[in-house]
């Protein structure tokens, strides 16, 4: 590989750096380059290898030894039989990696792709641009030998997804596993051979108010606004330029929601929204093949009585359907492309009032008063270079009559200043406890008053142990027993605490109480290391339940939870879990549409719903249960004779394999 000509930027150990050190070099004559070896190396990774790992962002270290695996049989077995294109082939791993970066893989751009800390891909014809973390796009020295290369991947990726690509239809989303989105553009939209690809990672684990703070979008003052309206059950209007992280922020506030509330999230084909709450339904509607499928899906939430609607994106007439959530008392979470905070609601009622919307058609001066009246906070994240923050927060207070047009009438909360260190975050309020108090003059909207009181109230109705007074009482305590040497003492104190509100504090002073006896703290840390470990465990084979039940060993007994901290901290292990379980459901739900689909004779249908749930991501009951769902649907097309026989092959043999399991 040649040296760059443009500097890359490396944000820690590894990075591009390491990409060009590790990346395949081309030998002068390449087994790579020979187009009969290709399609057969093609050909059998695609029939051998497991859908999920042909993904492009597939981790490496998964996919890697399948490739390995794979082709070293099948060159072997053509060695015995004395013929086949394979047979020649040396077998050392760079070589047969190599192979499949030009035959399944992306090429050029694969060891840009199994980089986790590169953001997004971008291949413009044959060029390759790429944007790690923290930084900008730049381009890279590697380029793909002609576009048609990149081209026929993107039309071979989009055919396995079941996505109709087309003259016709030139563009379109490729939904893949954990959030990663594949946008595609084919000619005519672009000139002939070439594509457009935008390849955007997806996060793996679900990411809390806490993520975004320490990845610097805002500072814990801001934070602790944002914690408060989430208490106050809000509803937020996000807003921003594409890639500046809006859904990162959605994704955080829901999932920093209190107690267990029924999420709903809506999108649109892509699952980029990732839910740590065990009552989520993730409704996917592919609104360009169903024009009106968004809006009618934000609807039926009306009929479905949940805590908080996530709609991923507001784009046009839906908008009116999303504001009519919002209006019946549900609390909304959504994003719209917007320059500014205060553009983002006259943007939102304008798509609320296009034609065709729900009960606003024509009426953009009822839905802006509305959406001023039902949506208390509006966010607009502002991203330069590689950084995304928040840019500014307002608080909505109904509307105004300014020169005899209506107007949001707004109260900025937070902003943001750029300063020598970078930015700086100025409040004309702070979050003391249940409390919005204000520098000078009390600006709070009447709305967002009215739900704050009643914040205070509830947390005045709950028992004594759980406000914030009762928990710095129980901490103030138990540093007393500490001091004089009681560390089983101050355990015991905290303990009652912990029962009622898992408070980091609680887990902090209880960490002091153990560093006072290490005979005690070794007993508690050796226990919590086994359970740790029997989660991981757990997780490692799917088994959500032991997993499930092993955690919550350790965290409703504080004096284990606090002597030791796993890889991540235990709460990286409850996502973990809430994620498996999160999947399962979510595969249970696509089996029941697919069958209902089946039960009408649309396999065709069915197979299409069931093309996203991966079986190797899911506990074996529910990979089975996916497997044998998709089979019906492949049986029924084979049937029909739409596909061959040999389809039901590989279904077959992944279904052997869980026969006899206990789980299934």
């Amino acid at each position: 590989m040649q040296p760059s000509s443009h500097p890359l930027t490396v944000i820690e150990d590894g990075g591009f750096s390491a990409i060009r050190t590790v990346a395949p070099r081309r030998p002068q004559s390449a087994p790579a380059d020979d187009p009969a070896i290709l399609q057969a190396v093609r050909d059998a990774l695609l029939d051998r290898l497991d859908a999920s790992l042909l993904d492009p962002v597939s981790p490496a270290a998964l996919r890697d030894p399948e490739v390995l695996r794979v082709l070293r049989e099948l060159i072997g077995r053509q060695i015995e039989q004395g013929y086949g294109p394979l047979r020649g082939l040396p077998m050392d791993d760079t070589g047969l990696l190599r192979l499949f970066q030009e035959s399944l893989g992306w090429g050029p751009a694969q060891p840009y792709l199994d980089d986790e800390r590169i953001q997004e891909v971008k291949i413009i014809g044959d060029l390759i641009m790429v944007q790690e973390e923290g930084a900008d796009f730049t381009l890279t020295p590697e380029r793909f030998a002609n576009p048609r290369q990149v081209l026929d991947r993107a039309l071979l990726l989009a055919a396995r997804l079941n996505v109709p690509l087309s003259r016709a239809h030139p563009q379109d989303t490729l939904p893949l596993a954990h959030g990663t989105r594949v946008h595609v553009t084919i000619p005519p939209c672009t000139p002939e051979e070439s594509a457009l690809i935008c390849i955007r990672r997806g996060r793996r684990v679900a990411w809390g108010l806490d993520d975004i703070i320490s990845r610097g979008a805002c500072d814990l003052a801001v934070g602790d606004l944002l914690r408060l309206l989430v208490r106050a059950g809000c509803s937020f209007l996000i807003a921003g330029e594409t890639g500046s992280g809006k859904t990162a922020l959605l994704e955080a506030i829901v999932n920093s929601w209190p107690g267990e509330p029924h999420v709903i999230t809506i999108e649109d084909n892509v699952q980029e929204i990732n839910v740590r709450h065990r009552a989520w339904t993730r409704e996917l509607v592919q609104s360009v093949l169903e024009h009106g499928a968004f809006g009618r899906a934000a609807r039926e939430v009306l009929r479905q009585t949940p805590s908080l609607v996530a709609p991923g994106e507001t784009r046009a007439d839906e908008a009116g359907a999303i504001l009519a959530v919002a209006v019946s008392g549900h609390a909304v979470v959504t994003t719209i492309h917007a320059r500014s905070a205060a553009r983002a609601v006259l943007r939102f009622a304008d798509c609320a009032a296009m034609p065709g919307a729900y009960i606003y058609e024509g009426r953009r001066e009822n839905a802006l008063e509305d959406a001023c009246d039902n949506f208390q906070a509006v966010l607009h994240i502002e991203k330069v270079g590689g950084r995304r923050y928040i840019d500014d927060l307002l608080l909505l207070d109904g509307t105004e009559d300014v020169g005899g047009r209506l107007r949001p009438r707004t109260v900025r909360l937070a902003w943001s200043e750029p300063s020598e260190g970078g930015m700086t975050w100025r409040t004309a309020a702070s979050a003391q406890g249940d409390e919005l108090v204000w520098a000078g003059d009390d600006r709070t909207p009447e709305a967002l008053g009215r739900r704050l009181r009643l914040l205070s109230t509830r947390a005045q109705v709950r028992s004594a142990s759980t406000t914030r007074a009762a928990v710095a009482e129980a901490i103030s305590r138990a540093d007393g027993a500490i001091r004089a040497g009681g560390c089983e003492q101050a355990l015991a104190i905290l303990r009652r605490a912990w029962a009622d509100r898992h408070d980091d504090r609680l887990a902090a002073a209880a960490q002091r109480a153990l560093e006072i006896d290490f005979t005690v703290a070794s007993r508690y840390a050796d226990s919590a290391r086994q359970i740790a470990d029997q989660v991981s465990t757990a997780l490692r084979a799917r088994h959500w339940d032991s997993a499930r039940v092993a955690y919550e060993r350790a965290a409703t007994n504080l004096a284990l939870y606090a002597a030791y901290t796993p890889a991540g901290g235990w709460p990286a292990l409850a996502a973990m879990i809430a994620a498996g379980e999160a999947s399962d459901q979510s595969a249970h739900d696509a089996v029941a549409r697919a069958e209902a689909a089946l039960a009408q004779g649309r396999a065709r249908d069915a197979a299409d719903i069931l093309a996203s749930a991966e079986p190797s991501r899911l506990s074996d009951p529910a990979a089975a249960e996916v497997l044998r769902a998709r089979r019906a649907a492949l049986a029924q097309l084979c049937a029909a004779g739409e596909l061959s026989p040999d389809a039901l092959i590989p279904v077959d043999a992944a279904l052997a394999a869980y026969r006899g399991n206990a789980h299934v």
